[in-house]
């Protein structure tokens, strides 16, 4: 499982038109594995006041943009949450 050191995570959520919503959230480091993607050292409060679930969660390391199809997170840990991939 890859670990990208990031210092944020972007959600998006997409809906009809051009109604969206976005919520960029500090963090320590990213790992993306089959199935999923787990952020490390996000503060889970926020995630959890989330009233919309992402579309996209997407972060830069090392000079590349990554974007990802995900679902609502899940806490996992302390400061860790998985988004299962889509």
């Amino acid at each position: 499982m890859p670990l990208y050191h990031s210092d944020s995570i972007l959600l998006e959520a997409h809906y009809f038109g051009d109604d969206s919503e976005c919520l960029r959230l500090p963090c320590e480091h990213v790992t993306v594995g089959a199935g999923a993607i787990v952020v490390h050292g996000v503060e889970l409060r926020h995630l959890q006041s989330m009233r919309w679930t992402p579309d996209f969660l997407s972060f830069d390391a090392g000079g590349t943009h990554y974007r990802y199809p995900v679902s609502r997170p899940a806490a996992v840990g302390p400061g860790e949450a998985r988004f299962a991939l889509l």
